[in-house]
């Protein structure tokens, strides 16, 4: 088994095409080992940029690649993914999150008309598994290179920082310290199962008599006394979400009850919320703190 580590640079580009900015791939940078982590091969190619002839400040600066550089040494988009496309052939692909297949899809789309990647036989998030494995995974904060490298101690300063082989490389390296054989094969994902998760839209259920709505999450407690809270109100959609007013009988305070139910690639999320009307009244219920929880759809 061989994997390859994509990593990519990219411009912010203004496409007149779509009237707004995309990320305009400039470099490509990948490496191919085996499970002994022996590199077997390295793919570097630069990218002539076609949508905005220029590089941004930021990026020549981050990137040290120049204008002169790009146009004299660069090749066409298509011409660049034809190669990378025989250089993978079928070996496990990974990236350091899922940026770089996003930039890939929107340049194929771009300049291919279709946004699929299907030559991806085998693919893994290689950030999403480094981060669980060390025990830090955040769905809302995403795990960095350098961060990641430092904490297994690794100095990202013996490698050039955005220069897409030396990234890839380096993402190789981390891989090799938290490489799991058992562990792995849980993170592979198809092409087919890729395009479905990166392209899937969440989107909040406001029809209250949806299957997928439970309505015992509607049956709320106080967030001081725990007892039931009882409903004055029908709930109403509001704000992508259902509303009601709701009562504690225990201790005479009105609230607001909120429920969002939102449906996201991998399930259903549910957040909760109470809001007092009014703290007037003695022992008065205080906001019961904002729930979130999954389950399967």
């Amino acid at each position: 088994m061989n994997f390859v580590i994509l990593d990519l640079e990219w411009n912010s580009s203004y496409s007149k095409k779509y009237k707004g900015f995309m990320s305009e791939i400039i470099e490509f940078g990948a490496v191919r080992f085996n499970e002994n982590f022996e590199v077997l091969d390295t793919f570097s190619m630069l990218v002539a940029p076609q949508v905005a002839k220029k590089l941004t400040g930021k990026v020549r600066e981050l990137t040290n690649i120049s204008n002169e550089e790009l146009a004299s040494g660069g090749a066409t988009y298509t011409r660049v993914l034809s190669k990378f496309k025989k250089f993978l052939g079928n070996d496990i692909l990974m990236t350091w999150g899922t940026c770089d297949i996003l930039a890939l899809m929107e340049n194929t789309k771009y300049y291919e008309k279709t946004d699929r990647v299907d030559f991806i036989y085998r693919y893994c998030d290689l950030q999403v598994y480094c981060a669980e494995v060390l025990g830090v995974y955040n769905a809302g904060r995403q795990l960095g290179l350098a961060p990641a490298a430092e904490l297994i101690g690794i100095d990202p300063a013996d490698f050039v920082a955005h220069r897409a082989l030396q990234d890839s490389m380096l993402s190789m390296t981390i891989f090799k310290n938290l490489y799991y054989p058992e562990k792995f094969p849980k993170y592979l994902e198809t092409a087919d199962q890729l395009h479905y998760r990166l392209t899937f839209k969440s989107y909040y259920v406001t029809d209250i008599n949806s299957p997928l709505v439970n309505k015992g999450e509607f049956r709320l407690l106080c967030g001081k006394c725990g007892s039931p809270l009882v409903p004055l109100t029908d709930w109403v959609v509001k704000s992508k979400g259902f509303t009601a007013v709701l009562f504690c009988e225990k201790c005479g305070q009105k609230m607001t009850g909120k429920v969002k139910f939102k449906i996201n690639y991998n399930g259903m999320s549910i957040k909760k919320k109470l809001v007092p009307i009014s703290e007037e009244a003695d022992g008065s219920c205080e906001s019961e703190p904002e729930e979130d929880h999954k389950g399967e759809v």
